[in-house]
Parts: structure tokens; sequence; C-alpha cells
């Protein structure tokens, strides 16, 4: 299950910013998934934060907002999960990004349903 999340999670990154991500990570704990990823920025938003920071930080919070919507559809579809809540954040400086989405039960109990 890790890899067909970590495979939707490059997916959906391709698809909004298209470029994948570089590195990612996916752990479980009780009923949060963990994804830890680097994501390049996306160019335009580099060129600006010299030039108008203020504007890229609401882009940003504007993209994470759509990326949250889309994790929690295709999540939902892919997977049968029933999502609580999905935190998201990015820090430019590092370009790492981590995504916690939390479900209504364990991780586990998801996969014994699976079986």
């Amino acid at each position: 299950m890790k890899q067909s999340i970590l495979k939707l999670y490059n997916e959906i990154n391709m698809g909004m910013f298209n470029a994948g991500v570089s590195r990612q990570k996916v752990d479980f704990v009780g009923n949060k998934i963990l994804i830890l990823s680097i994501n390049h920025r996306v160019p335009v938003l580099k060129l600006l934060d010299g030039k108008d920071i203020a504007s890229t930080r609401r882009l940003d919070m504007l993209l994470s907002e759509h990326f949250k919507a889309e994790i929690k559809r295709e999540f939902e579809q892919a997977f049968q999960f029933n999502i609580v809540a999905i935190l998201k954040d990015y820090d430019i400086e590092t370009e790492y990004s981590g995504t916690i989405v939390i479900l209504d039960r364990d991780v586990e109990s998801y996969l014994n349903d699976a079986l």
C-alpha cells in the first residue's frame, strides 16, 4: 500500500505542478499517513519571491488548499479511506514538504479490510 500511496501522491504533484517529487517517504502511525518529500519550487513562484513575497505566500496557500482537496478526493477513491483531515506544509528554503493524512481509524484496519 505504501508504494501505491507514493505513486498516487507523485501523480497528483505531476498533474498540478508538471513535476514529480525528488524524494518521498511514507510512514503509518496509528490513524495517520505521514508523507515527507522534496518538491522543487514552482519556477514562477521562485522568481516572484524576490519581487512580491506576500503574493507568492498567498499563491502557496491556495496551491496547498487545492493539493489537499486533490489528495482527499484521490485517496478516498483509490483506497476507500475515510479522511478526517489533511495537514500540509512546505518549506520554500529546503523544498521539503510534509503531508499528514488523518483517517477515521488505524491504517492497519484498512489493510485488514483489503485482505
